[in-house]
């Protein structure tokens, strides 16, 4: 629990035209400070009808995407958190997304098996790219936004060319499920983390296999690069499920971030190196300082697993995706909240009580 502060969380359903939650954000002021006693109460809706568990946020920092296991993807505008539209195509959970560097193409990968191109836009559905036999488990626009590559449980990766949808290659290196992968800030190497416990690092744009990096113990769930590339962060089910921050390319452990209790499903880093994130089964997020490791909070508000986590181009603000599934916000480097993002037509509202 988040020092200071008691809370109490109470689901309840209600019908529509009964209890209000308002559309957007509800930015919250005057919480989150341990020397005042103020009893706070707060609505948050639920941002989709299932668990949260894919967020990017757009280059630009202009939009926020979610995917959920309701099979929807809902796009949300920045900052205000206002719901723009709902993308309706998966026939699964949408695990996967990610945004092309310049903004135009959003790409979501499901349980379905398809990856699918959206123009941001507008939410018009451009292309289904087939292919996959399993669960895509992530996705990675190379910088010039040229390519698309996806990683699936079927432990292939594949490179698509944006341009026409056409498949460029297959990638087969991993012997269990790909968890999560990224492409580096200068494009030239693509990662992969999987079940078999290890990271494959992959040769842009041919896809050649140069490095396999054994990440035992345990696996890694989700992958950060640092903006200049020089760092990579990772969190997983491994040693003490901790974070580690990792020297690339050389692919070597930096530092090891140690206080969550269970399995760690999302990473990531500010945008000035400063800061990482890390969210995951314990229920909690945990904001690191990435120079020296040290923890700066714990912050206890959702009420089931962190799925997935974003932080603004600005660094000013972390999103987190859970669950329990609501998207919440929280100021950088702080930690405090900073509102939620709900949509109004679901049955359902979180109400939080807590003494701050």
């Amino acid at each position: 629990m988040i020092e200071g502060t008691a809370m109490h969380i109470e689901r309840r359903d209600f019908l529509k035209g009964g209890l209000a939650v308002a559309a957007g954000v509800l930015w919250v002021g005057g919480c989150g400070n341990s020397r005042s006693r103020t009893t706070c109460n707060r609505n948050i809706g639920d941002a989709h009808a299932g668990s949260v568990d894919a967020l990017v946020i757009d280059p630009s920092g202009a939009v926020l995407a979610s995917g959920s296991a309701d099979t929807s993807i809902k796009l949300w505008r920045l900052p205000d958190g206002a719901l723009l539209g709902t993308l309706a195509g998966h026939t699964q959970e949408v695990g996967a997304l990610a945004i092309s560097p310049d903004s135009v193409l959003l790409a979501s990968g499901s349980a379905d098996t398809t990856v699918k191109l959206w123009r941001l836009a507008d939410g018009a559905l451009l292309a289904t790219l087939l292919g996959h036999t399993l669960p895509i488990a992530g996705l990675a626009f190379t910088p010039d936004g040229a390519m698309l590559a996806s990683g699936s449980a079927d432990t292939t990766l594949k490179l698509w060319n944006v341009a026409d949808g056409s498949l460029l290659t297959t990638l087969a290196g991993h012997a269990l499920a790909v968890t999560d992968i990224a492409t580096s800030p200068d494009g030239t190497l693509l990662v992969s983390s999987s079940e078999d416990q290890t990271m494959n690092l992959w040769r842009l744009p041919d896809g050649a296999l140069v490095n396999t990096i054994s990440t035992q113990p345990g696996w890694v769930n989700s992958l950060a690069f640092s903006l200049d590339g020089t760092l990579l962060a990772t969190g997983g089910k491994n040693d003490g499920d901790a974070v580690v921050l990792w020297s690339m390319p050389a692919g070597v452990p930096a530092k090891t971030l140690k206080g969550h209790l269970d399995e760690v499903k999302a990473v990531a880093m500010t945008p000035d190196q400063s800061m990482v994130a890390s969210g995951g089964l314990d229920e909690t997020i945990r904001l690191w300082h990435a120079s020296n490791g040290g923890l700066v909070k714990v912050i206890e508000d959702h009420s089931n697993f962190i799925n997935a986590l974003a932080i603004t181009p600005d660094g000013k603000v972390l999103v987190s995706g859970s669950a329990d599934r609501s998207i919440r916000f929280w100021h950088l480097p702080a930690g405090a909240y900073a509102g939620s993002a709900s949509d109004p037509a679901l049955p359902v509202q979180v109400v939080v009580s807590f003494t701050c």
